[in-house]
């Protein structure tokens, strides 16, 4: 009992034995058996979080946000990836029950939105739930859940702003996937800014992207077969961004001073692009850090209202005044 206490650093024990104990463990090697304290406490010490994709630089920086909330609380992470299909993040969420995490993270697959199935899988397993950077309709119906999400609204406008202030007013809106409230978000953002300036909206320059660099080339791909007027443009995100840029140099274009272009994000790609790309800073690692937070709270069984983390804009050399 003494050495037990002594190596859960409890208080009723001798600061002596408790020295002497944790020096013998410590040349030992001895470590812990997690498991079995855990299971005696009737707790996992897990919490399990589902991204799209392990390798993305966003997604990077919120995992990292939930390892080092979830390390100051005494919690292991365990991580899923989805690929962004939803069949996927349902296999990932399953296993994650299965392990009994005692809460869950989730970044919703591109088609998420569609269905509430994964919803009601964990609603079955009562894990507290936190979605991160987008959410469906109708999440707001079932219990055990919340989410963190930015400021879509706002970083589209300011993104929009920006262009306006330097005089663009032919300006290209690259979309997110449809159904996604993240993108939704910003391109309601774009549109209020455009409102606001007195600059008639059109959807002639409007374009379905997606996500990733890929969908970003074939968007501006599209743009371009279209003939639509434009000097500026905003894209959804970092990645969409440089696939647009990717095609304006093919075609001949220069950044900024044919094209002025913002992103949305801030990851590593943006500011390590060949021309440094303007965007729209969204804090990854605090939403990461908060979601564990909130998960921790639903987890005691409180009602805990959704996070809104704000954004910023950050001017750097793909955007520059029309001439």
């Amino acid at each position: 009992m003494a050495v037990s206490k002594a190596l859960r650093d409890a208080p009723d024990i001798s600061v002596s034995t408790k020295a002497r104990v944790q020096a013998e463990a410590r040349r030992r090697n001895y470590i812990p058996n997690r498991a079995a304290q855990n299971l005696r406490l009737r707790r996992s010490g897990l919490i399990g979080i589902v991204v799209p994709q392990i390798n993305h630089s966003y997604y990077s920086h919120l995992v990292w946000g939930v390892e080092r909330q979830a390390e100051a609380v005494g919690l292991q992470v365990l991580l899923g990836s989805s690929l962004d299909r939803a069949e996927n993040e349902m296999r990932e969420v399953r296993k994650l029950i299965s392990r009994q995490v005692e809460a869950l993270l989730l970044v919703p697959a591109v088609r998420w939105q569609h269905r509430l199935a994964t919803l009601e899988m964990v609603r079955a397993s009562k894990i507290p739930t936190v979605l991160l950077d987008a959410y469906p309709a109708g999440a707001e119906n079932f219990p055990h859940v919340s989410w963190v999400v930015c400021d879509d609204q706002r970083g589209g406008q300011l993104a929009t702003d920006h262009l306006l202030e330097r005089g663009h007013t032919e300006i290209l809106f690259l979309a997110g996937p449809n159904g996604s409230s993240s993108s939704a978000g910003r391109f309601s953002g774009y549109q209020r800014a455009l409102a606001a300036a007195g600059v008639p909206y059109s959807d002639t320059r409007v374009f379905l992207a997606g996500k990733d660099i890929d969908s970003g080339s074939k968007a501006m791909t599209q743009a371009l077969s279209e003939k639509a007027p434009f000097s500026a443009i905003v894209a959804h995100n970092d990645s969409v961004a440089i696939g647009a840029a990717d095609i304006l140099f093919q075609e001949g274009f220069r950044i900024p001073d044919d094209v002025s272009i913002v992103g949305f994000g801030d990851g590593l790609l943006a500011e390590n692009f060949r021309v440094p790309l303007t965007t729209v800073r969204v804090p990854q690692t605090e939403m990461g850090e908060a979601a564990v937070r909130l998960a921790l709270e639903l987890r005691k069984g409180h009602a805990v209202p959704p996070r809104q983390m704000p954004v910023e804009i950050i001017v750097r050399a793909s955007t520059a005044r029309k001439v």
